[in-house]
């Protein structure tokens, strides 16, 4: 029974749709059982499955980790970006030093993009399509590992802190993967979230979380 609860929590918490119709008692927990079972393999269990579902609907601590999550989702600003490409770098001074002559050139103020993400080994830029010629030539072939293009940006502003509340990423990304998108890049800062993904998967991606917001 353990074994069947567990799985069945985690197979809603990774759907953002069915948690937030949970939430609002709007979908009918026989039916949601039967296609986790049907998915899941667990046909022959349908009554543990039907039993943790509604141990999950009537978990408190998770209804008020769920609607202070859809709150904040609701009160969020949406914006994209179009004609956005990578590029990826080998950590190391010469590259850093490089980056900042290349920040020196971009007019921020003409609405021009520069995103940095740093991890242990890498750097990855995010910029316009037209300031990857600008990169080619401050940064020489074999500095540079990878070039991606034609990729799109969601930008979804909170306007608050939500560095200290768990689950939006997880939320988000989630539905996002549910609908067949992959995220090239994710960045979370203060009050605004940034999502990549390939510039054809950018109107399905904010369809997807206008449809979690818009109510």
């Amino acid at each position: 029974m353990t074994n069947i609860q567990r799985e069945v929590w985690r197979v809603i918490d990774n759907d953002a749709s069915v948690k937030k119709n949970l939430l609002e008692k709007l979908i009918n927990i026989s039916a949601l059982a039967r296609k986790i079972a049907k998915e899941h393999s667990l046909d022959s269990n349908i009554d543990a499955v039907i039993s943790a579902i509604r141990r999950y609907e009537g978990n408190v601590e998770k209804k008020q980790h769920l609607r202070k999550i859809y709150s904040l989702l609701k009160e969020a600003k949406l914006s994209t970006r179009t004609k956005l490409a990578s590029v990826l770098f080998k950590k190391n001074m010469g590259i850093r030093k490089k980056l900042a002559e290349l920040y020196s050139k971009i007019d921020f103020e003409g609405g021009d993009t520069l995103r940095i993400f740093e991890v242990t080994k890498y750097i990855k830029i995010i910029i316009d399509d037209k300031t990857v010629k600008l990169v080619k030539d401050i940064f020489e072939t074999k500095e540079i590992v990878n070039v991606a293009t034609k990729l799109g940006e969601l930008s979804i502003d909170y306007n608050l802190d939500i560095t200290k509340t768990p689950g939006i990423f997880a939320t988000l990304s989630n539905e996002l993967a549910s609908n067949g998108i992959s995220i090239v890049d994710s960045m979370i800062c203060y009050s605004e979230h940034i999502i990549i993904v390939d510039e054809e998967d950018l109107e399905k991606t904010f369809n997807v979380i206008f449809m979690l917001i818009r109510k």
